[in-house]
């Protein structure tokens, strides 16, 4: 998969088997649209499968970008293109399901601009997520959280504090942007 704008354009990642990362075309039209949200902010990519979409967003401005994946495949993954593109020193790592990782990040008082949701499909795991971000609030007050699913998955048009502002389909996949 290759990097698709920035400083790292142009620049490949390595993609675990059994990761369904989002399409090239999903993820230009996202950072399209966000293209003037990512520059200086702090990113949080839940469920990073390869790291793409936080990778992206380093590449293109981001001045800190927090990954969270549960499998340890997926971790080591991450790892090794971070370390390939030498972007270490911008990034953490952990391994946890995403619900802990939730609830550790808001005990440590830490904040983010951007919050990637990419979950395996068919699994209602955006409105979950929402469900947690709202109990467990760790989006800086004028963030966005930018989610990918199934076309036919379940999601909220507006989840309590958190309203959908944006909704394109491209094929099957949908990408979803909240506004808090």
């Amino acid at each position: 998969m290759q990097l698709l704008g920035g400083k790292l354009k142009g620049r490949k990642i390595k993609v675990p088997p059994g990761v369904r990362p989002v399409s090239q075309r999903v993820k230009k039209s996202c950072f399209d649209i966000i293209f003037e949200l990512t520059n200086g902010k702090t990113v949080l990519d839940l469920y990073a499968g390869s790291g793409s979409l936080g990778i992206e967003a380093i590449s293109r401005g981001a001045s800190r970008v927090v990954f969270v994946d549960q499998d340890k495949n997926s971790i080591k993954f991450i790892d090794n293109n971070i370390n390939s593109l030498g972007i270490g020193k911008d990034t953490e790592i952990y391994c946890k399901k995403c619900s802990l990782a939730i609830k550790y990040l808001y005990r440590k008082k830490i904040c983010f601009d951007l919050i990637f949701l990419d979950p395996p499909y068919y699994k209602g795991l955006i409105t979950k997520s929402l469900q947690l971000l709202e109990s467990y609030d760790i989006l800086a007050r004028s963030g966005y959280l930018i989610g990918f699913c199934y076309e036919n998955d379940d999601y909220a048009q507006k989840y309590k504090n958190f309203s959908l502002v944006i909704k394109r389909n491209y094929g099957q996949s949908s990408l979803l942007i909240y506004k808090k």
